[in-house]
């Protein structure tokens, strides 16, 4: 591997846990890192069961206080979400109002009320610090060419904006909840009436996530996600462009854009890892009909499962961090177990214009980020007269 070979005193002693993972000392990284080592839903999974959000082990505060006054509790959104995600919960969105312009497909429509249905995953912005739920929407009814009509389709809904803030355009939550579910909430009595209302969308102690262990691997595995996904790309490409023989072909119409936008300016964090490249090379799938199946399958997993999956838990650690990770005196925060390493201000990396905070974890690894400002197009109706 190609080291970065950050030059400097002697790293000082830190949590073994971070040490062996930005050392790659670990296994898991040091498999990530390998591109001749297969990475699979198993694998997957093993990294984001390392810090999972959930409600089982905690223990919030009520929602009224012992005079029954509401405050709210302590419980955050995510935390209660994660879960609900991972047994595919149907959930309800009474009312709904889009940020951004309304998409047509001219071979779907909605029948008129709440949206509804099972919980596909939790997706999140790759730049602005946006949040939303995807659901298998069963308000929709879907015709295709042959003209056999169905019921459901994948419908993202922003629960976060894309500044970090809740998005207005949604106030209530419904579902159904298992027994352990219904105990947890009412032992914890964290219902006012039948409602559970949430503070924030990440805990404010998250911010300490981007320190770990856990969150490290994780951006690893990111990166090489990423990089596996335009390998299994070009080799689609290349057995299309075999005959042609392999080539998929898509149903349904084109979609379209409706509504008018305006741009708005948000402020985001943007956190990058800088590492070693990648060891190794990917293997060649074979130009036969199973090779084109096995190529296309690992990509999908890779681009539509395993990426939003990881890069959810990523992005809401560094939301975290943005909201919650300055002290009272304005400086960013560094937990204990880093030892007695501070961000580097002002750091630009060669031949770059771009001022960052930048934190070096061992001889081949740093971690660094930047506060900036980016523009998104929302619908114009969303935005306040």
């Amino acid at each position: 591997m190609l080291g970065l070979k950050f030059r400097g005193r002697p790293p000082i002693d830190y949590a073994g846990s971070v040490k062996d993972v930005v050392a790659f000392k670990n296994e898991y990284a040091q498999e990530i890192m390998d591109r001749s080592k297969h990475i699979d839903e198993d694998f997957v999974g093993a990294i984001l069961g390392q810090s999972v959000m959930q409600w089982s082990d905690r223990a919030p505060t009520p929602a009224l206080d012992e005079d029954g006054n509401f405050c709210g509790t302590d419980l955050d959104l995510f935390s209660f979400l994660v879960p609900l995600a991972a047994r595919n919960a149907v959930i309800e969105i009474p009312h709904y109002k889009n940020r951004t312009q309304k998409v047509i497909r001219p071979d779907e429509w909605h029948i008129d009320g709440p949206r509804f249905g099972n919980i596909i995953r939790l997706i999140s912005h790759q730049d602005a610090l946006s949040f939303s739920v995807l659901i298998f929407d069963r308000s929709i009814v879907r015709r295709d060419s042959k003209g056999r009509e169905t019921i459901g389709a994948p419908r993202d809904f922003m629960l976060v904006d894309y500044g970090g803030v809740w998005h207005e355009g949604w106030h209530e939550l419904r579902f159904h909840p298992t027994a352990p579910e219904n105990e947890f909430l009412r032992d914890k009595h964290l219902f006012v009436g039948d409602t559970v209302s949430f503070s924030n969308y990440v805990h404010p102690a998250r911010w300490q996530s981007i320190f770990s262990a856990a969150h490290f691997l994780k951006k690893m595995l990111l990166a090489r996600i990423k990089d596996e996904a335009i390998f299994c790309r070009s080799e689609i490409k290349r057995l299309s462009a075999k005959g042609g023989e392999y080539v998929d072909r898509e149903e349904g119409e084109e979609p379209e854009s409706r509504g008018e936008t305006c741009p708005i300016k948000v402020r985001t964090l943007e956190m990058e890892l800088d590492m070693p490249n990648l060891a190794g090379a990917y293997v060649s799938y074979k130009s036969t009909r199973v090779g084109w199946d096995a190529v296309r399958k690992h990509y999908k997993f890779l681009k539509y499962e395993a990426m939003p999956m990881v890069q959810f838990a990523v992005r809401a650690n560094e939301a975290a961090y943005f909201l919650f990770g300055k002290s009272s005196g304005g400086e960013w925060r560094i937990p204990y177990w880093m030892g007695n390493r501070e961000w580097q201000e002002g750091v630009r990396l060669p031949r770059g214009r771009i001022d960052w905070n930048r934190m070096v974890l061992s001889n081949d690894c740093a971690l660094r980020f930047r506060v900036k400002e980016v523009t998104k197009r929302v619908a114009a109706d969303s935005i306040d007269s």
